[in-house]
């Protein structure tokens, strides 16, 4: 349930933190005791307050998926603007984005009102999308003979205004979970249904503009151009529309409990953190954190893996029309291909976590991507019909390889999970920034426009297509298997101990192997 989530302070334990207390309590706790929680807890939410819910979240990831997947391609391709301008913006947003995530956080925390310091905080990120995201797909008002600077500022405070909103409505959805579910299993169900819609509306971005650019009044129907802006702004109405109503259904069907009143996850983590410690407290403090070293190369593990995700996401429109010279329509076919099979790898996680182990689950995500790269670099215009193969693995690659990030990073927090949120945070931060910064630079490096048939961003793709998410991938890999090697000196001092009989080391062997960022080196015990 954790693909598409970003984190901050309020929502981290919302989508991560509990399900990781469900596991101990379904793992350790008797039956008994699970019959006595469930009249601790508060009745379950009803159908309509679940189905409310459920929507809350719609309008965030139908933008999701025009910002990452067509911002780049609208500003060069349509607009016309300068490759390092596109980066640019893209930069800033993805800093705004990083800043944002923490800081609203700690807001919601802080503030509260009479109507619910979350369904207060949703409401504002509502209204900050809405107000800003139709501006980005959109021409410039009076910036006719503006200059550069006047453009960034323009597009520039657009985009912050919707990645303040776009926190504000994705921490304050996710802090909701665990106020509202009334029972364990209602937690792990309103994440499955959030994540779902997720999907569709990945697939709604993409059908949407499919039909655009369908039945789009330019007469080129090939390539874009300027004539195609109009069906840029559409999606953004569209998008923009279809989304403040699910908002508006959210806001009237979920009701959220006042303050001191205690959901499941509240006491799911109060009752389990004294389970696993035996009574005793488990605290890690902030700076405690930058003393491990598993902290380190879990961070640079998960930011190749993001990087490894978005990069294809943002580059992939533009390698099929100018590497591939395919029609403009294939900017919505194949991004849906590519997420039909995200989730279909998503469903192959658990089955190869079983059999060879999370390390080996990562790696072989990343030999997808890698082939997948090389099947990009190599792809030739007369085939193009073939690079659905390449879009296959690596849809399905990519999804294996996020999914066994995040588990690895719940596996480093642990019982720790009163710090959890920084460690998500940090994560998160570093994701965006390094996403940043790597499409930033892209943009800096493309070659200048050129009107011969070998134009040189044409072969540009396709390196960009091959060299970042591939290379990204080895080094994500090698990061693991880095997490595996030091996880195997808790092996050498497990066998080493003389009280420990043969079949507990074998034990514990394995759970190493299958889960090495579960075993904490410096402490010297397993979490």
């Amino acid at each position: 349930s954790g693909i598409n989530a970003e984190y901050g302070s309020s929502g981290i334990n919302a989508e991560y933190g509990d399900i990781q207390v469900l596991y101990i309590f379904n793992r350790l706790l008797p039956q008994s005791s699970m019959m006595m929680f469930d009249r601790i807890v508060k009745s379950p939410p009803g159908i309509a307050a679940e189905f409310g819910f459920s929507v809350g979240h719609i309008l965030n990831d139908l933008c999701s998926s025009c910002w990452f997947t067509y911002l780049i391609i609208y500003l060069t391709d349509v607009k016309k603007e300068s490759k390092n301008f596109a980066g640019i913006l893209m930069l800033i947003g993805q800093f705004a984005d990083g800043l944002a995530t923490p800081l609203v956080g700690i807001l919601i925390d802080k503030i509260n009102c009479g109507y619910g310091r979350r369904k207060t905080w949703h409401a504002i990120g509502t209204i900050c999308v809405a107000m800003s995201f139709g501006f980005i797909f959109n021409q410039c008002i009076g910036c006719e003979t503006a200059t550069t600077t006047v453009h960034r500022a323009y597009y520039g405070s657009f985009i912050v205004l919707f990645q303040f909103g776009w926190a504000s409505t994705q921490i304050s959805h996710l802090s909701l979970i665990p106020v509202i579910a009334g029972s364990p299993e209602k937690i792990i169900f309103l994440n499955s249904v959030r994540s779902g819609l997720t999907f569709v509306c990945g697939i709604t971005v993409y059908l949407i503009m499919w039909l655009l650019l369908h039945f789009s009044a330019s007469t080129d129907m090939d390539h874009l151009g300027p004539a195609d802006a109009g069906s840029f702004a559409n999606l953004s109405y569209i998008v923009i529309s279809i989304g403040a109503c699910f908002s508006f259904v959210f806001h009237f069907l979920v009701r959220e409990p006042r303050e001191g009143e205690k959901g499941a996850a509240t006491v799911m983590e109060e009752e389990g953190r004294h389970l696993v410690s035996g009574g005793q407290k488990h605290t890690r403090r902030i700076t405690d954190w930058f003393k491990i070293k598993k902290f380190y190369m879990v961070a640079v593990m998960y930011m190749f893996t993001r990087i490894t995700v978005n990069v294809p996401q943002v580059y992939l429109p533009l390698y099929l029309t100018e590497s591939l010279k395919l029609p403009k329509e294939s900017i919505a076919y194949y991004p849906l291909m590519m997420l039909v099979c995200s989730v279909a790898g998503s469903f192959m996680c658990r089955y190869l976590v079983n059999c060879i182990g999370k390390t080996a689950t990562y790696c072989s995500g990343a030999i997808l991507v890698i082939a997948s790269a090389f099947w990009f670099q190599f792809q030739t215009v007369t085939l193009h019909y073939t690079t659905y193969g390449a879009t296959i693995l690596i849809g399905c690659g990519g999804s294996i390889m996020l999914i066994m990030s995040l588990s690895m990073t719940a596996d480093l927090i642990g019982v720790h999970s009163d710090t959890g949120a920084f460690v998500y945070g940090a994560m998160s931060f570093l994701d965006k920034i390094s996403n940043g910064l790597t499409i930033a630079a892209i943009q800096n490096f493309h070659p200048e426009q050129c009107n011969s048939v070998s134009c040189a961003s044409a072969a540009y793709y396709r390196y960009i297509m091959f060299l970042v998410p591939g290379g990204a991938a080895v080094c994500g890999a090698v990061s693991t298997l880095i997490i595996l090697a030091g996880a195997y000196k808790c092996i050498s001092r497990t066998s080493s101990h003389p009280t420990l009989n043969f079949g507990y080391r074998s034990m514990v062997e394995r759970e190493v192997i299958s889960n090495p960022t579960s075993y904490d080196s410096n402490d010297g015990d397993k979490i």
